[in-house]
């Protein structure tokens, strides 16, 4: 068995620890009478169950969240390159995004 399988078989594991917990906590909650409280537990086991049952650790493929590709990256109007998020970037004169570097060499 690869250490892979190892890692994702110990994750597994974990995730249906802590969604039997707090499955555990929503029934106590709501005998209780804390709806919230048990309310917001349910759905975590829910959650957490459900990623811990599917074929894929991934939450976003487990959503089917499509996350953006190489070609839908905001790139630089000067040089082209990629505009990283944190990068600082404002737009140039013709109004399209560039580095700040890159406006500044320009001027």
């Amino acid at each position: 068995m690869e250490r892979h399988e190892t890692d994702d078989t110990r994750s597994r594991i974990a995730r249906m620890a802590l969604a039997v917990a707090l499955a555990l906590v929503a029934a106590l909650s709501l005998r209780k009478g804390k709806r919230l409280t048990g309310a917001l537990a349910g759905v975590g086991a829910l959650a957490l169950g459900a990623t811990a049952t599917s074929e894929t650790p991934d939450l976003t493929e487990t959503l089917e969240i499509e996350t953006a590709s190489e070609g839908d990256k905001l790139r630089c109007a000067a040089c082209g390159r990629p505009i990283r998020p944190g990068e600082r970037r404002r737009p140039n004169a013709n109004h399209e995004t560039v580095h700040d570097t890159c406006v500044d060499s320009a001027e």
